[in-house]
C-alpha cells in the first residue's frame, strides 16, 4: 500500500504551533506605500509611457489646429455651396 503523503503533510500542518504574526512596526506601512508609489531614477515608469504622452499632446494639438481653422465654417448659420451640393447628391441617392 501506498503511503498518503498528502494526508501526513495536511495532519503534521494540524499539529503545528501557530503563534500569532509579529506586529508591524510603527510607520512600516506608510513608508511602504510612499516607496510603492514614487519612482526613483526612472523606475516604474512604463518604458512606452513617454511615447504615449507625446502622442496625447499631438493628438490635442492636431485637433485645436482643425478648430481653429474649421472656426469659421463652424459659425456659419447658412449652409455653403459644398454643403448644399451634398445634401442634394444624398438625396437624389435614397429611393
Amino acid at each position: 500500500m501506498k503511503p498518503d503523503y498528502w494526508m501526513r503533510l495536511a495532519d503534521a500542518a494540524r499539529q503545528a504551533p501557530s503563534a500569532p504574526p509579529p506586529d508591524m512596526p510603527f510607520g512600516f506601512d506608510t513608508r511602504v506605500l510612499v516607496e510603492w508609489g514614487s519612482p526613483r531614477d526612472g523606475e516604474g515608469i512604463l518604458p512606452w509611457a513617454l511615447l504615449l504622452r507625446g502622442a496625447l499632446l499631438c493628438a490635442s494639438l492636431i485637433m485645436l489646429l482643425s478648430v481653429a481653422m474649421n472656426y469659421q465654417t463652424l459659425r456659419e448659420r447658412e449652409p455653403g455651396s459644398v454643403a448644399i451640393a451634398d445634401s442634394v447628391l444624398r438625396m437624389s441617392m435614397l429611393p
